[in-house]
């Protein structure tokens, strides 16, 4: 009996592949592939540098408020560059006063105290307190501008204040 089970076994499996083969008239389907290929590209890095920085000047009033526009020569500046006709989202982080030791000078921004603006184009404004999108020029490089209004007390006391504003760029996937 042990030697019948391997030879039972064969004979099994014998029909059942030709029961198969006989139910395609012995013919095996040939299977169909494709392939496709997966990529993708990395963007650049976004690139910025501070062109200059918003100086509200050396003579400062106490009292009297000193307007600085974002299109003026005081204004500050900061160059970027990506990827062209890619969007970004610009983001500022803004002092809300500038510090000498332990004296504080208030600043404010408007609505419309920062601007972008792309080679060839206009300067679109925006609000510095709120993120806005931009999209890249076809050379790849936008400037950000940015003013301000220094509100001295009119006991100011007098030195040099300063304070620091952060931009940040990043790739929106638009």
């Amino acid at each position: 009996m042990k030697r019948l089970t391997p030879f039972i076994i064969f004979i099994f499996a014998f029909i059942c592949i030709n029961i198969a083969y006989s139910q395609n008239d012995g013919i095996v389907p040939k299977p169909i592939t494709a392939t496709i290929i997966a990529k993708g590209t990395v963007l650049s890095p976004i690139s910025v540098s501070t062109t200059k920085d918003l100086d509200f000047g050396e003579d400062i009033l106490p009292g009297m408020d000193r307007v600085i526009d974002k299109n003026s020569n005081s204004a500050g500046k900061f160059t970027i560059m990506g990827q062209p006709g890619k969007e970004i989202s610009i983001t500022m982080s803004l002092p809300f006063e500038l510090v000498s030791g332990e004296e504080t000078l208030p600043v404010v921004f408007s609505e419309t105290d920062a601007g972008y603006k792309i080679p060839g184009g206009s300067t679109v404004n925006f609000n510095p307190v709120n993120p806005v999108n931009a999209v890249f020029g076809n050379d790849g490089t936008m400037e950000i501008y940015l003013g301000g209004t220094a509100k001295p007390y009119y006991s100011q006391a007098a030195g040099m204040y300063d304070g620091t504003v952060t931009v940040v760029f990043y790739y929106t996937g638009n």
